[in-house]
Formats: structure tokens, sequence, C-alpha cells
């Protein structure tokens, strides 16, 4: 090839666009033209070089993906993916641990797409957002981790057990004694709602909160120095709530059912 592939792709933003464009569907000139809104002249150039370096191919002007157009799109997007959420919210996700995320989801984090960074003001701090509120109670299905203890949870959850929501809720045991403790009346309601599963986790290293429903994925993260800020991001859409389950899935793998009978006593 007469081009390095790297520059030629990585270096060039209008390159990488005809090549994600092209990996949609085969187009004519005056299509990729009108669908990227350019000049003749401003993608002339790029084509060439892209047809010389075997990226995609001309047949009766028409333009297509080579094969290796094809295999280099497919491993190129989801670092697209990756690369457009670190960069959405930089701050946030440099000054936060994310050790709490396994290897084989972080490698995939893109997969959230365009995420919603949220935090309260100071007269909001201990109430659950709206928007968060507004999609949780609307779900048929709620997916939960804690590893603290939020003041409002225990009433939103009975309120959703008793609506015949499914739920499933791992907390961490000094959660789970809060819940008993402070809120023994919801923590009942929940322990013996049909609809409702509590379980214990036994996982050293974990996420503040993780809150997966069939409409939404919300977690908090660790800052850098252990700290906890009331930030949580919010996704929506079928790729995150899948990356969403197999976070809850693999925190699920090192929890047990609840023992109701051990916080009552």
């Amino acid at each position: 090839m007469k081009h390095c592939l790297l520059n030629l792709i990585l270096f060039s933003g209008r390159r990488k666009d005809i090549l994600l464009l092209l990996n949609e569907k085969s187009r004519d000139f005056g299509e990729i033209k009108e669908s990227l809104n350019v000049t003749s002249s401003s993608i002339q150039l790029h084509l060439k070089k892209m047809k010389d370096s075997g990226l995609i191919t001309q047949k009766n002007k028409i333009y297509s993906l080579s094969d290796i157009g094809e295999i280099i799109v497919e491993n190129m997007q989801p670092m697209l993916s990756m690369a457009g959420l670190l960069e959405e919210n930089t701050e946030y996700w440099l000054s936060h641990d994310l050790s709490s995320i396994p290897d084989f989801l972080l490698e995939r984090i893109g997969e959230l797409g365009h995420c919603e960074l949220l935090e309260p003001d100071a007269g909001h701090i201990f109430e659950t957002p709206q928007i968060l509120r507004d999609s949780i109670l609307s779900s048929r299905e709620i997916l939960t981790f804690a590893a603290y203890f939020h003041p409002q949870a225990p009433s939103l959850y009975t309120e959703l057990a008793e609506s015949g929501a499914e739920i499933a809720l791992c907390m961490t045991e000094s959660v789970a004694q809060r819940l008993f403790l402070n809120n023994r009346i919801e923590a009942e309601k929940l322990s013996r709602a049909m609809n409702s599963r509590l379980f214990i986790s036994r996982r050293s290293t974990t996420i503040p909160s993780l809150i997966v429903t069939d409409k939404v994925v919300a977690f908090k993260l660790f800052e850098n120095n252990g700290k906890l800020r009331d930030q949580l991001i919010l996704s929506f859409g079928e790729r995150a709530l899948c990356w969403g389950k197999e976070l809850f899935k693999y925190y699920m793998e090192a929890a047990e059912p609840l023992n109701e009978k051990s916080f009552l006593q």
C-alpha cells in the first residue's frame, strides 16, 4: 500500500467520516458529497488516497468499502465510540476511579454512547434526580447494586415493589444493616414481596451504585482520592442497557441471597 493506513485514517476526520458513511451502504460521489455536506474538491483527493490504499473500491461510479476497509472500520468503531464517550466528560473520567468496572467492560465502555452527567445543587443533594426517578418508576424491571445508603431508596423501591415491577437489589452488608435498622417497615416489605429479590454482595471492590432498568443505566464512581461526590452518569439506548446488565451480572457473581432473619433479630 502506498500510504500508511494509520496516518491515512487517524489523521483525517474527513476520511474517517467517508469510511463510516460507506460502512452504512455503498454510495456514488454525489451521495457522499451531500451526506457529508462538502464540496467536490474537498473529498476527491481523500477518495483517491483511500482507493490507492485499498480501503475502498469504485465500480460503475459507486464507492464501497473493500474487504480490508470493512475489517478496519469494524475494529475502528469501538475505539471511536470510546473516544467520543471520554471526550464528552473528560474531566469526570480522568478524576474518577474506574477500577470498579471490570476490564472486559472497561474495554467496551464506548457502548454507553452519549452520557448525561448529573450533579445536583446543594439544596437537592439527598434527592433522586427527577429524570432518574421517572425512568425507574416507569420501568418493569429494575436491577440495582448499592454500596452506600441513599435515604430515599427504601421508599422508592417499596413503591416499585407494590406496583408489581420486578426488582433485584444487591447490597453490601453495611447497606443492608442500615436498611433494616432505619427503614424496617420498607425492608420487610421488600424482603417478602414475591417480585423483589434481595442479595448481599461479597465482592471486595465495589461500584458505589448501579441502576439498570429497561429504560436507563445509571451509576456513580468514587473519585481517585476515594471520596464520593453526588455525580451521576446516565445513559440510554439498547447497547448501554446491555452493558449495564453485564456490569450488574458481574457483581451478582459474588452475591448470595439475603437472609432476612439475620437482619430482623
